[in-house]
C-alpha cells in the first residue's frame, strides 16, 4: 500500500512539475550586459522545481526503506539498492539546485557559451555547422563542426540578444539550411525590437 501511495505522489509531482516548467514565450528579450556580453538566464525558479522533482523520489524510497527496516523486511541487497537510489536522487537534486544560481548562456559577437554547474561549452559562430529549432520544446540546437551540440531554450531571459547575434553572425548557408530555425530567430528578433520600442 505504501508503495502505491508513493507512486501516486510521484505521479502527481511529475504532472505538476511538467506543467510548471512547460516552455513558454520569453518575458524578457534583453539579457544583462557584462563587458559587451549578453547574459541569458533561465526563468527564476525553474531549476529549483527540477531539484524538488529529483529529490521527492529519493525521499519516498528513503521512507519506504525505513518502514521496511523497522519491519525487518529489508535485506542487504534491498538496502544497498535503496541507498544508491537515495544518493542518486540527492546528487541530481543538488545539480539542479546549483544550476538555479550558476546556469547561464553568454552571447557576444564571437561566440555563444553555455555555463552549467559542472561544465562550460563554448562555440564560436563560424564553428556552428548546423542550426535547428525544436518547436515542441521551444529550443534551438547548435551543432558544432566536431558534432557536439548546444541547446539554447527560447524562454531564456535575453533570448532576443541570442536571436540578433545568430542572425548577424551565423554563416548564410547555416541560416538557410533550416527554414524553421531561421524564421524562429527572425520572429524573436522582431518581438525583441517591439519590446524595446514599447519599453
Amino acid at each position: 500500500m505504501n508503495f502505491l501511495i508513493g507512486l501516486g505522489v510521484l505521479g502527481l509531482l511529475l504532472m505538476l512539475g511538467g506543467w510548471l516548467v512547460h516552455p513558454k514565450a520569453p518575458r524578457v528579450y534583453r539579457g544583462a550586459r557584462r563587458d559587451g556580453t549578453s547574459i541569458l538566464r533561465p526563468p527564476r525558479g525553474r531549476n529549483s522545481i527540477f531539484a524538488a522533482m529529483a529529490l521527492v523520489p529519493g525521499l519516498l524510497v528513503l521512507g519506504l526503506e525505513i518502514v521496511a527496516a523497522r519491519n525487518d523486511q529489508l535485506g542487504w541487497g534491498g538496502g544497498t539498492l535503496a541507498g544508491l537510489l537515495v544518493l542518486g536522487s540527492a546528487l541530481v537534486s543538488g545539480y539542479f539546485f546549483a544550476a538555479e544560481f550558476r546556469q547561464e548562456v553568454r552571447v557576444d559577437g564571437t561566440a555563444v557559451e553555455r555555463i552549467g554547474p559542472a561544465r562550460r561549452r563554448r562555440v564560436t559562430w563560424p564553428d556552428v555547422a548546423r542550426l535547428a529549432y525544436n518547436g515542441v520544446n521551444r529550443w534551438f540546437v547548435l551543432t558544432a563542426a566536431d558534432g557536439s551540440r548546444m541547446w539554447v531554450p527560447e524562454d531564456l531571459a535575453g533570448i532576443g540578444d541570442f536571436a540578433d547575434a545568430a542572425l548577424a553572425k551565423l554563416r548564410p548557408e547555416v541560416l538557410g539550411a533550416d527554414r524553421n530555425a531561421r524564421e524562429a530567430l527572425e520572429q524573436i528578433a522582431a518581438e525583441a525590437r517591439q519590446a524595446d520600442t514599447a519599453g
